[in-house]
């Protein structure tokens, strides 16, 4: 094949997109490809922080497809133009359902932390969970 250019590039740059894993029901964000550890917040939140310097790069919402069933789907059915849910609404609406337990400190910062990162990336779920 004379002249054909390859349109694979191995040298890209990284673009964070909010992936669903529907064997674990998790959605995961994260914001750099560098390496991270994971600091779990509560049975829902899960921060990614930088190896070095522990700063938040990301986060794991889990449970998410059952949080979406019981908080978001009708909203989303009157909305048939909204095809996507933003994380940052997602992550309100947990501090909401939390309520007076997210008046502890840890997890009142944990929870600040994933909802900035969440909205200065203006990171969102493109495509929904199967029966969502």
């Amino acid at each position: 094949m004379e002249g054909a250019t390859s349109k694979t590039d191995l040298t890209g740059r990284y673009l964070p997109v909010a992936v669903y894993y529907e064997d674990a029901d998790v959605v995961e964000y994260i914001r750099q490809d560098v390496p991270c550890v994971n600091r779990r917040i509560d049975e829902f939140l899960t921060l990614a922080l930088k190896m070095d310097g522990r700063e938040p790069i990301g986060f794991k919402l889990k449970g998410f497809k059952n949080f979406y069933l019981h908080y978001f789907k009708d909203d989303a059915q009157r909305d048939d133009r909204e095809r996507f849910v933003t994380l940052v609404k997602v992550i309100e609406k947990a501090t909401e359902v939390l309520g007076n337990e997210m008046f502890e400190e840890d997890r009142r910062a944990a929870y600040e932390q994933a909802h900035k990162i969440a909205e200065e990336d203006n990171a969102a779920l493109h495509e929904l969970p199967d029966a969502a």
